[in-house]
């Protein structure tokens, strides 16, 4: 199964077809041959109609991007970029002995992506900061508790610290325009056991908008970004975990807040009724129905849901960890919510309003 699982990936590799597109093609090749011929067989028939060797002794093993990626992965490699890591954390497994487990977020030109690092492979995180760029082989991934993919470091991977590598991503040319979002910073551990911060915002350049991400923004750029001032940034332009660009900026000098600009318009909020799945980084505003009471899941995270009503039109807002502690500490029934930089899922329950680490929520003053 493992020899399988390298031929599929080295079949995306050379092709540049997405996995499931590949996946798609050798079941339909075994049901086009009336169940005859096994996976081996399908896999290199498949190889053949792409026009692609698959000559076992000069195989070179694949290394796949981040947009290729999906759960149940086995023998996966890749070339990586961390963006943050994780102090190492300890805990009993079901024989008794000592687990060690250190996470971390990385990304390569097609997006961002959560790893696990695990034991051995946990220790020797030791030696990676921020900015390192990995070249692991022989990892596998998983579906997260949150539902997106992960790639797990276990016995079997390798992971190799490339020394004089550029980080992932492409230099961002300086653009001048105005901040149309801010958002609430957030607060996250690095691997010295410190808290760091950052802090995230929608820019407008023309008719373009950008999300920019500041690491370890300054007291005085937390004070004055607001929405309206000018701004001009340079960074490094990566994509987002849904394909988007976003601006990256870890050195404070590539960003010069200005003054509140004079053409800036009121801010967009989408009525609930107008709401429907897929939907990103959106305002809303309506009242709350119910009490907040926050909740904690199996694994520990917290959560809080309330009602919100706009006009006629009832919707669920979900809100997680630090934004649930928020929600309960400020809200009430009765109160006007504001919430900005929303996301909606559809699940079992229907269509709800997701509120993320990057949302800024706040009670609207001046109410009776």
């Amino acid at each position: 199964m493992e020899e399988i699982e390298s031929l599929i990936l080295t079949l995306v590799n050379k092709s540049g077809l997405p996995y499931r597109d590949i996946k798609s093609r050798i079941e339909l090749k075994i049901e086009a041959l009336g169940y005859l011929i096994n996976d081996d067989v399908a896999v290199r028939l498949v190889a053949k109609d792409l026009g692609i060797s698959l000559n076992q002794d000069k195989m070179e093993r694949p290394v796949l991007k981040v947009e290729d990626l999906v759960p149940g992965l086995n023998n996966v490699n890749l070339k990586l970029t961390v963006e943050r890591v994780g102090p190492i954390r300890e805990f009993t497994k079901k024989d008794g002995t000592i687990g060690k487990l250190v996470k971390a977020e990385a990304f390569d030109e097609t997006g961002n992506i959560s790893l696990c690092f695990w034991d051995g492979n946990a220790e020797h995180s030791k030696n990676i900061i921020d900015g390192s760029n990995l070249y692991i082989t022989s990892a596998y991934t998983k579906a997260g508790l949150d539902g997106r993919v992960e790639v797990h470091c276990g016995n079997k991977a390798s992971i190799q610290i490339v020394e004089g590598g550029q980080p992932n991503g492409e230099p961002h040319k300086a653009k001048k325009g105005i901040i149309i979002t801010t958002f609430d910073p957030i607060n996250y551990i690095k691997k010295d056991g410190t808290i760091g911060r950052a802090v995230s915002f929608i820019f407008q350049n023309d008719n373009e908008q950008t999300r920019v991400i500041v690491w370890e923004p300054s007291d005085e750029i937390l004070f004055e970004l607001q929405d309206g001032i000018e701004v001009e940034i340079k960074g490094v332009a990566r994509k987002g975990y849904r394909g988007e660009e976003e601006i990256h900026i870890n050195d404070l000098s590539m960003i010069k807040l200005g003054d509140p600009s004079p053409t800036e318009g009121k801010k967009d909020f989408k009525k609930l009724s107008m709401i429907q799945p897929e939907m990103f980084d959106f305002n809303v505003e309506g009242v709350i129905e119910t009490d907040v009471q926050v909740l904690s899941t199996a694994n520990g995270k917290n959560y809080a849901k309330i009602l919100l009503r706009d006009g006629e039109t009832v919707l669920p807002i979900v809100f997680w960890n630090d934004k649930a502690i928020q929600i309960k500490r400020i809200a009430k029934p009765g109160a006007t919510l504001i919430v900005e930089g929303c996301s909606t899922k559809l699940d079992r329950y229907g269509l709800e309003v997701h509120v993320n680490k990057w949302s800024r929520i706040r009670i609207k003053e001046n109410q009776p």
